[in-house]
């Protein structure tokens, strides 16, 4: 659907990661899929990099508990010689290390670098795309209120058709709906009737504004722009008039039939039926099956472009949605607009969006996956009778900051995105046993070659 708005100023987004997840989106047909099966590949073929960062580490570790005990015993002799004992200690690093420490940082430092930069990018583009969707949501439920206004008032103008059979159409209003179909030029809107099949149908505008000629004070002739909103608004004013304070409301409303129904006491009860009543319940019912439609939920999350949290309603508010595309990308009095159908489909549709699940699952599976490897570490280190390895204070601090620091991202911003998070971690969990069993088995296997080849040289020293 082209839609020609104020409010697509904010363009559809393009670029690396949003290119790669629309093609996803191109085979599964959901949004979420895309984002759950392209975190899923991501994971996998970063599963191979985290492989040799954990071998890195792993390989520092033993040479840390190798060194130690030759670090203590310097500790202890140097002491009271400061100066000796930090040419000592270099010398010990030199002697373990080698060249391979500052190999071994220099490509922690690279897959950490790549590693953020994959987050932030996926993450701007993903908030990218929330206000794209966001925006886009709205112009689409927007313009549908307006075409079916819009149809509703050429029929109501229209001096070919009595007004009697008007009225009598428009006061069964129960049996009315409104269809939107085709593409293009060739798209339209129509009223139609349960039994009497399509009643009225004009073409179907993405844009209302229009240029109308006029004269100046000179008496030239000059051309006024109306924008798209003034047009809109001049309908709204037409058929659901506004009550200044102690006007009796329905004062100023177009009768156009009349309901008869029966009260306690039997006795019949003729009540008016008003255009606009008519026409709100009908249109209503248009600008809620196209929200179904459009919205995109996911499990228990109703709108996937906000935070699954309590705090937040499925359907945003006019200041959300500004501060979405950007306050100066209104035209003005979009919020008379918004206000003209959205409190109606509010009352239909709006939900609380979340319940802290994604945000507390992200937490639990980032802690998970901290405690899986300090179990396996510790439980290696039991099995050949090696005390259980210290965390450096350093790493106690980033076993809570990480969780925080991923749930406040999911807590504070689109469930999109929480979902990567959640879905990345899983797979990082799944990962992580087997990851750790290779890098010990090729450790394994590196220190075999090494026994091998000093027992050789003992050998060929001894014929020598």
């Amino acid at each position: 659907m082209a839609i020609i708005s104020s409010l697509l100023a904010v363009s559809q987004p393009t670029g690396f990661w949003i290119n790669i997840i629309k093609a996803f989106e191109g085979v599964t047909k959901n949004y979420v899929l895309a984002i759950i099966f392209l975190t899923v590949v991501i994971r996998l073929i970063w599963g191979l990099v985290d492989t040799l960062t954990k071998f890195n580490s792993q390989h520092m570790s033993n040479i840390n508990a190798k060194m130690q005990p030759e670090l203590e015993k310097v500790k202890e002799k140097y002491k009271n010689q400061p100066a000796v004992l930090q040419q000592k200690q270099n010398e010990i690093n030199k002697k373990y290390y080698g060249k391979s420490y500052f190999g071994s940082c220099f490509v922690t430092f690279i897959v950490m670098g790549l590693n953020l930069l994959i987050f932030l990018t996926l993450f701007s583009g993903l908030n990218t795309m929330s206000a794209y969707k966001i925006s886009s949501n709205y112009d689409n439920i927007k313009y549908t209120y307006a075409n079916c206004l819009n149809v509703s008032n050429e029929y109501w103008q229209d001096q070919n058709i009595l007004q009697e059979q008007k009225n009598e159409i428009l006061s069964d209003y129960e049996n009315l709906s409104f269809k939107i179909e085709g593409s293009g030029e060739h798209k339209k809107v129509s009223l139609i009737h349960k039994t009497q099949g399509e009643i009225y149908s004009t073409l179907y505008k993405d844009d209302f504004g229009q240029t109308l000629p006029s004269t100046n004070e000179e008496g030239e002739d000059v051309e006024i722009k109306v924008t798209s909103n003034e047009n809109i608004i001049k309908l709204i004013d037409a058929y659901f008039p506004k009550y200044a304070e102690g006007e009796e409301e329905g004062s100023k409303e177009i009768v156009i039939g009349e309901k008869v129904t029966t009260d306690e006491n039997g006795e019949e009860v003729k009540t008016p039926i008003y255009l606009s009543t008519a026409l709100n319940s009908v249109i209503l019912d248009k600008v809620v099956e196209v929200y179904d439609l459009t919205q995109e939920k996911f499990l228990w999350i109703q709108n996937i472009w906000i935070a699954d949290s309590p705090f937040n309603k499925s359907i945003v508010s006019f200041d959300t949605l500004k501060n979405q595309v950007g306050k100066h990308q209104f035209e003005k009095n979009e919020k008379t607009i918004y206000d003209a159908f959205m409190p109606g489909l509010k009352a239909e549709r709006n939900k609380t969006n979340g319940y802290f699940i994604l945000t507390i699952l992200i937490v639990a599976t980032t802690m998970l996956s901290m405690y899986l490897t300090k179990f396996y570490n510790k439980r290696k280190n039991a099995k050949k009778g090696k005390p259980a390895q210290s965390t450096p204070a350093g790493g106690k601090y980033m076993q809570i900051i990480l969780p925080i620091m991923l749930g406040v991202f999911a807590l504070f911003y689109n469930s999109v995105f929480a979902i990567y998070m959640l879905i990345g971690q899983i797979v990082s969990c799944i990962l992580l046993l087997p990851q750790l069993l290779f890098v010990d088995w090729i450790i394994g296997i590196r220190e075999k070659k090494k026994k091998k080849s000093e027992i050789i040289e003992v050998d060929y020293s001894r014929k020598f």
